[in-house]
């Protein structure tokens, strides 16, 4: 990726807390990819994050995202767009 990244947008699943870091059985990769956003947005990087359990809305109110649940179902999530691109 040769443009430099200005917007990280991320769709996450159903998680109890809105980073999914919390509870007894903690996932690696979600707490690396926590890191990365956090070292992105020191970085410059504006950075929104959404989890579906807590912000539905933001889900139904971006057309894209709504498509693309609505095609891929939430087993597709997350849904992560760099400059409003889907990667």
């Amino acid at each position: 990726m040769d443009e430099k990244i200005k917007t990280l947008k991320v769709y996450d699943p159903a998680m109890c807390c809105p980073t999914g870091v919390c509870g007894p059985n903690v996932d690696e990769a979600l707490v690396e990819f926590v890191g990365a956003v956090k070292t992105a947005a020191a970085h410059g990087v504006l950075v929104d994050r959404w989890n579906l359990a807590q912000q539905p809305q933001a889900f139904t109110e971006n057309p894209e995202v709504k498509d693309l649940l609505a095609k891929r179902g939430v087993k597709g999530l997350p849904f992560i767009f760099v400059n409003d691109e889907l990667q």
